[in-house]
């Protein structure tokens, strides 16, 4: 298993190309039942005052399902959950190091390989953190979808 690296990652100034693209990527091959509902931002962890947020480091994405007038789709959680499942077996390829399943209370991480029980109110959306190779490096983000999904990714 691959070590958690997301904790030591540097605070950045602004949004990382990688991450970006990775949320383009996941847009679309979501088939539209996934919308950036927050990612780039200078802050604290939510209750946690003086505790800087992974959004900070840029490698810090929420993917909501909720439907809303021009995002998302009436079942958005049911047809997100196999596209989950994909990602985690391919997680190593992706470079997802963290996914908080909030309506779950749940979280996966890469050094555990598993799910375990978290401590979230709840919420209809993921939260997903990559690796700062992959967030910093928007071709490489675009060539492990590609081969994870066997498509060209400039097609999405």
């Amino acid at each position: 298993m691959k070590p958690y690296t997301v904790n030591a990652a540097p605070i950045v100034k602004a949004a990382l190309p990688g991450t970006d693209e990775f949320i383009r990527q996941i847009v679309k091959r979501a088939g539209g039942a996934l919308w950036n509902n927050g990612s780039y931002q200078m802050r604290d962890v939510r209750n946690r005052p003086g505790q800087i947020s992974n959004h900070a480091k840029g490698l810090a994405v929420d993917f909501s399902y909720r439907k809303m007038t021009n995002k998302g789709l009436a079942d958005g959680r049911k047809m997100v959950l196999p596209f989950l499942r994909q990602l985690i077996i391919n997680a190593d390829v992706l470079e997802i190091e963290l996914v908080i399943d909030y309506f779950k209370n749940r979280s996966w991480r890469c050094d555990r390989g598993t799910w375990i029980k978290g401590k979230w109110v709840g919420g209809d959306w993921l939260h997903v953190e990559i690796s700062v190779a992959m967030a910093n490096d928007k071709n490489r983000v675009k060539q492990a979808f590609s081969t994870v999904f066997g498509d060209n990714p400039d097609s999405c």
